[in-house]
């Protein structure tokens, strides 16, 4: 049995899988970077009691850890009391939203890449 393209096929998959690794390096990044745009638009729009200053707007970010590998975070302090509530207070999603929001649009540019 003799199979005709098959060392074209194997050169094309090897090519692949080199280049494969930059799209989803670009596809998290610009997912991670829309989605703190999200949490920023959020916190703007849900921090309306009275008290808002903007500190924790401001301080929503996205960092590159590696390869692949993005992260939006909040570096003011209270962020996680403002998410998740306290005792006291209940809480206002703005970083959970953002990612439940973005979440979809991330598997559908990943599904899509794969196809």
């Amino acid at each position: 049995m003799e199979l005709d393209g098959l060392d074209a096929l194997l050169s094309k998959l090897e090519r692949m899988d080199k280049e494969i690794d930059d799209d989803v390096d670009k596809i998290v990044r610009n997912n991670t970077i829309e989605m703190t745009g999200d949490a920023k638009k959020n916190g703007q729009q849900r921090f309306n009691k009275g008290y808002a200053t903007g500190y924790t707007v401001r301080n929503i970010e996205t960092q590159r850890l590696d390869k692949m590998h993005y992260k939006t975070l909040s570096k003011s302090e209270h962020s996680g009391y403002i998410e998740w509530g306290t005792r006291f207070m209940s809480g206002t999603l703005f970083l959970f939203d953002a990612y439940n929001q973005q979440r979809k649009q991330f598997l559908a540019d990943l599904d899509r890449l794969v196809k």
